[in-house]
């Protein structure tokens, strides 16, 4: 049986619905960069540095003197830095169905669409919290170890400290998030941990998103998509400065050669980059000794 009816942009518009929905850190992170992607391009982002504040009374201008003309200034020049987000990563996905053009008929193409947009959230999220966790700056990777389990009071402190290693750098106030793995939540959701729960507050998208809370200025949410699973890990950052842009690029139905079945294919590129030099991460490590 030929397929004739099959429309790309309805499955695509699909599964980048479900990748939304299911993803946690591809949903958080910068994607202000994202545009028509292909496989091997690049995105130069150029960050700016420091502007200098002067006193306005005094004067910038020389009166000839060796002095300055009150009430007057002059402009300076602004270094920038250029960094290359490269979309290096190819993902594809490949699966059997058994009437493309009768399920897209039937509007029972979600299952499908669901199923490959949990997929390419999970390889996603992946990918960023391994880069995130990769390049955050060496100093900003905190530890602690003891021979007992890690307490609710343990984790608020620990938390603090990565608040603290945040504020030091002068890292905004603003968009700071926490990602912890399932052994870090179970003791933050203990009662001494002093978390305020997004849930009980009433928030519908709490645990949707994985949303635990909010503590000292960040939100928390709970992934096993982090690069560390058998210790209490937590990774803090300040959105902006971690970038994702991402998009599928090729979808296309054609019937199988080896069974009675059509099969349908795309491929999703991608790419991140971590802005001036990881001191916008923070992470925390607990390992038992005994």
């Amino acid at each position: 049986m030929a397929i004739t009816n099959f429309i790309p942009t309805l499955w695509d518009a699909g599964l980048m619905t479900s990748f939304r929905e299911q993803t946690i850190a591809a949903g958080l992170v910068n994607r202000q960069y994202e545009g028509t992607l292909t496989r091997g391009a690049k995105v130069t982002i150029n960050t700016a540095g420091d502007i200098v504040i002067k006193d306005y009374k005094t004067g910038a201008v020389d009166n000839g003197s060796g002095g300055t003309v009150g009430r007057t200034t002059k402009p300076d020049a602004i270094s920038t830095t250029s960094v290359d987000l490269v979309i290096d990563q190819e993902k594809s996905f490949d699966f059997q169905i058994d009437d493309i053009d009768r399920a897209q008929a039937a509007g029972s193409l979600e299952v499908y669409t669901q199923g490959a947009g949990t997929s390419l959230a999970e390889d996603a999220d992946k990918f960023i919290l391994a880069m995130m966790a990769t390049n955050t700056a060496t100093a900003h990777k905190l530890t602690g170890t003891a021979a007992t389990d890690l307490s609710g009071n343990d984790a608020f402190n620990a938390i603090r400290t990565m608040r603290k290693t945040l504020n030091k750098a002068k890292v905004p106030q603003g968009g700071r998030v926490l990602f912890v793995n399932a052994e870090f939540e179970h003791t933050l959701l203990g009662a001494d941990s002093k978390l305020t729960s997004v849930d009980v507050s009433g928030s519908p998208e709490g645990l949707r998103n994985a949303a635990l809370g909010g503590l000292l200025g960040f939100t928390i949410y709970s992934t096993e998509n982090l690069p560390e699973l058998t210790k209490p890990f937590a990774m803090a950052a300040y959105l902006p400065s971690v970038c994702f842009v991402s998009q599928v690029t090729e979808t296309e139905a054609m019937r199988a050669q080896d069974t009675f079945a059509d099969r349908l294919r795309g491929l999703h590129v991608y790419g991140g980059k971590v802005l001036r030099a990881g001191i916008g991460l923070t992470s925390y490590t607990y390992t038992k000794t005994a």
